[in-house]
């Protein structure tokens, strides 16, 4: 008896290098209207992995592979930007030491060099504390997720009005205590799946496809016209109560339900393109790493300003010297180290050719 294993969605992979360009998107500087963005772009990558969530793997294992997969490139990454550090600012000893010490720690007061490390740290923590809870089925995940969000809300506030000189969450070491609010969109990206894909397996790609541009649409004229708050989560920042969060899964759903369907129809077409999107997705985590070293030199060497022209250069600097090195790195034995990912094989072997 065989079985025929359904194509896999690879315009959901898009999806997921689309979200870690827009992550470097929003690190390069302001723009008009930027909180369109930001709104949405760091809820978007931590549903898209909720989106794969695994059900049914061990703690043991989930520890083992997150430890793998994030934490150590976390370390290795970490060694790497302290060497970086170091040569950079040779001399300045003071500076120096107070860079290693913040970025190592982690917190509120993290250097500007790990400026996206937490994503790390936090995606991990979350998984661990969503994998934890799987146990105890449905409802209590979701209650926990809530209250998290909530005392979140709570402790912005009393930052807000003095009580308190730090966000408790965010002032933790590698920001981890920012792992339970953000288990709320792990569990969302879940619930979007169920949701989701079987209807893109049923429907029309043509009506799911414009219906997602209409969600994304409406959220978006929403965020401007009533003037919802934008997310700040590496703050504890969650934005307008409700409404954020609510603008964040109604684009997310416009964005799998148009990456899903017209996007995947399209590469499904064209096997290098395929192959080119399984390659990129692989690259998220020196990304995350490598475009906030950039980012910093930039800064730091002429391209400082807020005009527009400048934002060009950052951003363009740095999603192509990223993704270059993150695809030179996967291409080599240090992949594992720096990406937590299996070293990708030699593009120009052809595919039915022996190892060598």
């Amino acid at each position: 008896m065989s079985s025929t294993r359904a194509p896999r969605n690879v315009g959901i992979d898009l999806l997921r290098v689309f979200s870690i360009v827009m992550v470097v998107v929003g690190h390069a500087g302001s723009f008009p209207n930027d909180q369109l963005l930001t709104v949405w772009r760091m809820p978007l990558f931590f549903m898209l992995s909720g989106f794969f969530f695994t059900p049914g793997r061990s703690l043991t294992l989930e520890f083992t592979k997150r430890w793998n997969t994030l934490v150590i490139p976390y370390l290795a990454w970490s060694v790497l930007i302290s060497v970086w550090v170091i040569a950079t600012l040779w001399g300045q000893q003071e500076l120096i030491f107070d860079h290693l010490q913040s970025g190592w720690v982690g917190g509120s007061g993290q250097s500007i060099y790990w400026m996206a490390a937490w994503f790390i740290t936090t995606l991990a923590g979350a998984t661990m504390l969503r994998r934890f809870l799987e146990r105890f089925g449905t409802v209590i995940p979701w209650v926990v997720a809530v209250a998290g969000v909530i005392v979140s809300y709570g402790l912005t506030k009393m930052v807000d009005n003095g009580s308190l000189e730090a966000h408790a969450l965010v002032d933790t070491p590698l920001r981890l205590g920012l792992a339970w609010p953000v288990m709320f969109y792990l569990l969302v990206g879940e619930f979007l799946r169920k949701l989701l894909m079987p209807l893109v397996k049923k429907f029309s790609s043509h009506v799911l496809a414009l219906v997602g541009i209409v969600l994304v649409m409406m959220a978006l004229y929403a965020t401007a016209t009533f003037d919802i708050h934008a997310h700040f989560i590496q703050a504890g920042g969650f934005g307008t109560p409700i409404l954020t969060p609510l603008v964040a899964i109604i684009v997310t759903t416009g964005f799998i339900l148009i990456f899903a369907t017209w996007v995947n129809d399209v590469l499904q077409k064209f096997q290098v393109a395929q192959a080119g999107v399984s390659r990129l997705v692989r690259t998220g985590t020196p990304v995350v790493f490598l475009h906030g070293v950039v980012l910093v030199w930039m800064y730091q060497n002429g391209f400082g300003d807020d005009s527009l022209e400048h934002f060009g250069w950052r951003l363009g600097t740095a999603v192509v010297v990223s993704f270059v090195f993150s695809l030179l790195i996967n291409s080599t034995s240090i992949a594992r180290l720096l990406s937590g990912a299996p070293r990708e094989p030699n593009i120009f072997r052809k595919r039915n050719a022996p190892p060598s």
